[in-house]
């Protein structure tokens, strides 16, 4: 029952497994949550033994708020209180304005903005009675400056920012902080499957720092962002970007 309790949604992804990785190290139990079930066998061989026991897993799709709120059920019944949530699901999608499928930006807003909001609604109240609580929103570079054929992304980030504005205000009052993350490119497994290298230079070489992130930078972010150290910070935007992004 005092075990600390982190939700992690997409965890599967590269950043969601280098964020689960590291609230293990310091001794979270993690809630990871994926609509991918059948990619969780080879994820948990990631892990060892001894972090395996901490590593709860729940399939379902962060844009259907029943779901969400069946794993609230759940998580009650075995008496797991849930004090921080890392909102990290999210998705892409690359196309011209007056050649993007409305389905697909449909999709892309309700997996990262609705998503995000799902989650912090189901959540939050228990949050807010308890009187303690850590929401940590990953945003995105392209909320402030996007790239080419990325609207629907980069509107569903810059929702995600607002709404972190929002939510941080409506609980500032009951120890509640909420916070988000803007990375910039942070090169994971995904990407290597889709960026040639002479493609990974070009962005290095525009990046002030001449480097792409890592997944592992991330998570550092949010576990400052989750710790008592930040008990302080609310409604801000933590830019992990390499200088991309500069205000």
């Amino acid at each position: 029952m005092t075990k600390k309790n982190v939700i992690v949604t997409g965890a599967l992804g590269g950043l969601g497994t280098a964020i689960t990785k590291q609230a293990l190290s310091q001794d979270y139990r993690v809630i990871a949550c994926d609509r991918r079930a059948e990619d969780l066998d080879p994820w948990l061989k990631l892990f060892t033994k001894a972090e395996q026991k901490n590593l709860l897993f729940f399939a379902f799709d962060v844009r259907k708020i029943e779901e969400v709120e069946n794993v609230k059920s759940d998580l009650d019944k075995q008496g797991i209180n849930i004090s921080y949530l890392v909102n990290n699901a999210g998705i892409t999608g690359v196309a011209t304005p007056w050649e993007m499928d409305p389905k697909v930006f449909d999709r892309i807003i309700q997996v990262n903005l609705y998503g995000t909001y799902n989650l912090s609604r189901t959540f939050c109240g228990d949050m807010r009675e308890q009187n303690f609580g850590r929401i940590v929103n990953l945003a995105s570079l392209f909320a402030f400056d996007p790239g080419v054929g990325q609207a629907p992304y980069a509107a569903a980030k810059a929702g995600i920012i607002g709404y972190t504005h929002s939510l941080a205000t409506d609980l500032a009052d009951s120890g509640v902080t909420v916070n988000a993350i803007a990375p910039g490119l942070i090169w994971h497994t995904r990407l290597e499957r889709t960026l040639s290298g002479k493609e990974k230079e070009g962005w290095e070489r525009r990046i002030p720092m001449k480097r792409v992130g890592a997944p592992e930078e991330i998570a550092e972010t949010v576990a400052f962002l989750m710790s008592d150290g930040a008990s302080y910070i609310t409604g801000q935007t933590i830019h992990v970007n390499g200088g991309s992004y500069l205000t």
